[in-house]
């Protein structure tokens, strides 16, 4: 696929008024990334690698500091993917602390 045609299904997904994944193990949506630039999850995008049993999902939504955009891969068979305690790998920020990064479902604050 080209760079023209995934920027226009990404720009789709992006455009979609889609919250944050709350149950992933329903939603099979095992890795997600947050973005408050619509211009960074573009990019980020770029980087996705799909199996053939995958496919990139996501959204927009607003929360109390603003606007975020969110890609994500939905899998076919969450019990085939692996260990659902793992689904997500990445959440770049905090919603009550903007300034925590990457910390993750489970782990604490140092």
């Amino acid at each position: 696929m080209n760079n023209i045609n995934l920027n226009d299904q990404v720009k789709h997904l992006l455009n979609d008024n889609r919250a944050l994944p709350a149950d992933p193990k329903e939603e099979r949506v095992v890795m997600w990334k947050v973005f408050r630039d619509e211009n960074a999850a573009m990019e980020y995008s770029h980087h996705i690698l799909l199996e053939p049993d995958q496919r990139l999902v996501g959204g927009h939504g607003t929360d109390s500091v603003g606007d975020f955009y969110w890609l994500g891969v939905e899998v076919a068979d969450l019990a085939a993917w692996g260990n659902s305690h793992a689904i997500q790998l990445s959440d770049p920020f905090e919603a009550e602390d903007p300034k925590v990064q990457g910390r993750g479902f489970g782990n604490e604050l140092h």
